[in-house]
Order: C-alpha cells, then structure tokens, then sequence
C-alpha cells in the first residue's frame, strides 16, 4: 500500500473513532429502552431508529468538522449535541427533587450543555484525551444492553404459527374448496364492553346501537365471552381458532415473552386458511396491536406507546407540541388522525378484488381516551395507568365508545355499498372493560375483563345466529363452517384470569 493511500486510511479511521462517542451515546437510550421492552418487541424495531440517529451525527460531524477543522473537537461538540438531545429525560429524573416546572427543567439542561459546547469550541488545547474518555465511557455504556439483548434473543427463538406444537388439533381445508366466496370482514374493537356491562357498571343502554346492527341483519350474543383477560392473548385466538395451551407449554408457562403472540396475530391459522381458499388477505390495524414488527400502514410515531415514539419522548421533544413535538397533546393529534385515516383504508379496502378476508383491529374504545362522544377531541387528564384505571375514567370511555358505535355502523354501511356481493361481517370485541380492581372490586374486574361483544351477519346462510358454547375463540370456526363449508367442532368455553405470567392460566372463571 502507498503512503498516500496508507494517509488517507489513516484519516478515515481517525475520522471514524472521532465519531463514535457520538453514535454509541446516541444508542445507549435506544438499546436500554428496547432491553426493557425486549419480552414484548421484535429486534427489528431498532435498526430505522438507529440509522436515523447514526446519519444524523454524522451529518453533524462533517459541518462541524468543516467549522473546526479539528477532529476530536468535532467528535465532541457532536457527542454533546446528541447527549443534549437524547438524555433530557435522565436529567430530569436527577433533578426531580428539586421541584422545578417542565420549562425550568429545560432551560436549566440546554444551559448546561450550551456552556460545555462554548468551553469546547472555544479551547485551544489537544481534545484527544478526552475524545477517547468519551469513548471508553459510551462503550461501557452501551455494551452492556447490547449484550443483555443479544443474549435474550439467543434464548428466545422465533415461534411460527405453523409450529404444530402450537394448537391441540389441525385446521383442514373444506372437502369441496371450490365455489363463490363471499367477502369477510372481521372488526375488532378493543375493549368492547358487553351490553349487561355497560347497563350495570356504566348505567348505559346500547340497545340503539344493537338495534341498528339488528336492522341491518347482525346477529349479537348476549352473552359472549373471551378465553384471556388481556388483548393480545384474546386476538391470538380468536385469529387462531384455538386456546393457546401450546404457547405455554412450548415457552414454558413462566415465560414473559409474549412476542409470539404478536406473530401468530399477524401470520394466523385464519389468513393461512382463508389465503388457501383464494382469498385475498387485508390486515389493518388503527395501532400495532396485531402487527409483530410495526404497522406498515401508520407512521411509526402515530401512536403514543410504539417503540419510536416511547423513545423520543424521552428527547427533549418530550417538551414541545406540534408536529415534531412529543408532547401528550402531540402525540394524542397524531394518534386521532391515524385512527381516522386507517377507518378509511378500511372503507378503501372493500373496492379491492374479491373474495378477501379483511382483519382490522381498532384501539377504540380503549384507552388514550382521545375522543368524545361527537368525535371531538379531548385529553384525559393523566396517563398514569392508575388513573387510567379509576373511576375518572369511566365517562371517558363511555365517550368514546359511544363515537365508535357511530362509526362502526358507517363501516358497515360503507363495506357493503362497495361491495358487488353481499360480505360476511363479523364484530367482535378482543376482550371486556379493563378497569383496575379498586372500581368494581377485584372479583368483579376479573369477570368484566372477559365479557366482550360478539355481533354476526351472515348473508344467505339459514338460521344464522352466533356461535355455542358463547366464546370468542369458536367466532371464525363459526364463520368458515358456515360459509366455506369446513366442520370445525365448537371449542369447550373456558375463561381465565391474568396471572402472574402471560401464559399461566391457573383461575379459570365460571362466568355468565
């Protein structure tokens, strides 16, 4: 190798370890946040955040590097900006003794780190030193969530759907896979309480709405349940058409890793089934509740709780509003014209080709409480889960439902005005109110939890009803035996209060 090339090498790697103070303090909150989240995400969620922040510093780096000249003063000054930017929430928690206002908190931080920028760029002296006590300082930092990651996921392989260990008993197509499939639609409302719920704990009647459903053909049952007492277990079977045994028994019924579920919501038994038979599969979703890896269809910081957005809430955007602010109004304006928008990819859905086998899910009712009961916007006053699950919750989330029931019936009546063949509809709740245990008492919270809403319109099938035993899990056994032709035995009803782990069903519920 030349000696010139040997230089220019020489450069690069200077250049390079210059930078990556920068880049390893920018990745430190990243990969803490995702450790604490790890039982619950998928790895990939932190690559595009991750790039985001490396081409930023490095942006930075080179202006700066062109102002100063001065590689170690440039790998600083970087190093300072991102430390300002990403670490303001550690700060606050320092100083949270000291009982000042957010604004104060703030001004006091980008003071500090203002001030440590003009001593740096206005020294004379060498920064190497301190360019490589940087660094030593961010790579003890961040090797250690890095490692802590990477050890998890070596422990916790990916588990299929497919997986055969998974489900008591296979799904085999129907004899005759031939004919004309109708369009099928399956809506799923988060938290969707039951008609005798609403009238006991909320003193409200929503026979309106059910009479409406009634005139447009649905069947509703009055007394359908759900097998879990947490969404994601509730949408894994129901998608699945099956208790979800198997889960514990391959994780192992101490496991907290509930990632699976995530994927067999995504990829599930009834969109495998449904793509067999010729069907066009459409997943929606208002949030990332079914999605393992993100919603393709929202913009990663549409909802308050996506990785994306936890994370930058812990930036100094945490302080401001608008559109790049992460403030809770902020982020709660996001959040409504996401749900917005994604109730009308559903209505756009239904001009695709047929037959399709159509799953959305939509947060609402459930919390962030964001609308009233018109649509307009309103901000809970905390979102602490406390308060969330108190008795100041209560008329909020009547609100909100009611403004769901609105909409709902405008899916339906959007659904089939653009339909050329009369769809299969189905509603059906993940699960019940969840409200903490000091509301109704803790008895009564566990049975509320599991009492959902179920309603059914089968066109042109005879004596249509809803499925028996009244649980959620037998829904789509219901739908395809009844339109597709399978014979798919009804499931025994069983309901189970949370326990101390995701799969540890030990209290079943004898629920009416």
């Amino acid at each position: 190798m030349s000696a010139d090339r040997r230089a220019n090498w020489k450069w690069i790697l200077l250049g390079v370890a210059c930078l990556m103070p920068a880049v390893l303090f920018a990745a430190h909150p990243l990969l803490t946040l995702f450790e604490q989240n790890q039982t619950e995400l998928p790895l990939s969620v932190i690559w595009s955040p991750l790039a985001v922040t490396i081409a930023a510093a490095a942006v930075l780096y080179g202006l700066l590097m062109l102002a100063f000249r001065d590689w170690a003063k440039a790998g600083t000054l970087t190093a300072l900006a991102v430390v300002a930017f990403f670490y303001y929430d550690t700060f606050k928690s320092d100083i949270s003794g000291w009982h000042l206002s957010l604004g104060w908190v703030l001004v006091l931080w980008l003071g500090l780190c203002a001030v440590a920028a003009i001593l740096v760029a206005r020294t004379h002296r060498s920064l190497a030193t301190l360019i490589l006590a940087l660094g030593v300082a961010a790579a003890v930092m961040t090797i250690v969530p890095a490692a802590r990651i990477a050890s998890y996921q070596h422990r916790h392989p990916a588990v299929e759907a497919s997986d055969p260990r998974l489900w008591a008993s296979p799904l085999p197509p129907p004899a005759d896979p031939a004919g004309k499939r109708p369009d099928i639609y399956v809506l799923i409302p988060d938290d969707y309480a039951r008609a005798d719920v609403l009238r006991r704990y909320f003193h409200y009647d929503d026979s309106a709405f059910r009479n409406r459903l009634k005139a447009r053909g649905f069947a509703i049952s009055p007394a359908v349940r759900s097998p879990y007492s947490d969404s994601e277990s509730n949408i894994a079977a129901e998608l699945n058409m099956g208790y979800l045994n198997g889960l514990g028994r391959v994780l192992g019924k101490t496991s907290e890793d509930v990632r699976p579920l995530k994927t067999v919501m995504e990829d599930s038994r009834a969109s495998r089934l449904a793509k067999a038979l010729g069907y066009r599969y459409i997943h929606q979703d208002s949030d990332e509740v079914t999605f393992a890896g993100g919603n393709p269809d929202i913009s990663s910081v549409a909802t308050p709780d996506s990785f994306p957005s936890l994370w930058l809430r812990k930036s100094v955007l945490r302080v401001f509003g608008g559109p790049v602010g992460f403030n809770d109004e902020a982020q709660y304006e996001r959040f409504r014209k996401s749900v917005r928008k994604s109730y009308s990819r559903l209505e756009a859905a239904s001009s695709q080709p047929s037959p399709k086998f159509v799953v959305f899910h939509t947060l609402i009712p459930h919390d962030p409480y964001i609308f009233g009961a018109e649509g307009e916007s309103v901000t809970f006053p905390s979102i602490s889960d406390e308060v969330i699950h108190s008795r100041i919750a209560l008329p909020y989330y009547l609100h909100q439902l009611q403004w769901l029931q609105g909409q709902l019936i405008g899916m339906v009546d959007s659904i089939r005005a653009r339909s050329k063949r009369p769809p299969v509809i189905v509603i059906v709740s993940d699960e019940g109110y969840e409200s903490g245990d000091k509301v109704f008492g803790e008895e009564a919270m566990k049975h509320i939890r599991v009492k959902g809403m179920l309603a059914l319109a089968i066109p042109g099938a005879k004596r249509a009803g809803t499925p028996q035993p009244p649980v959620t899990v037998n829904t789509l056994r219901y739908v395809f035996n009844r339109v597709v032709g399978t014979r798919y035995s009804m499931l025994p009803a069983a309901s189970y209060a949370e326990g101390d782990y995701p799969y540890q069903w030990d209290e079943k519920l004898h629920v009416r």
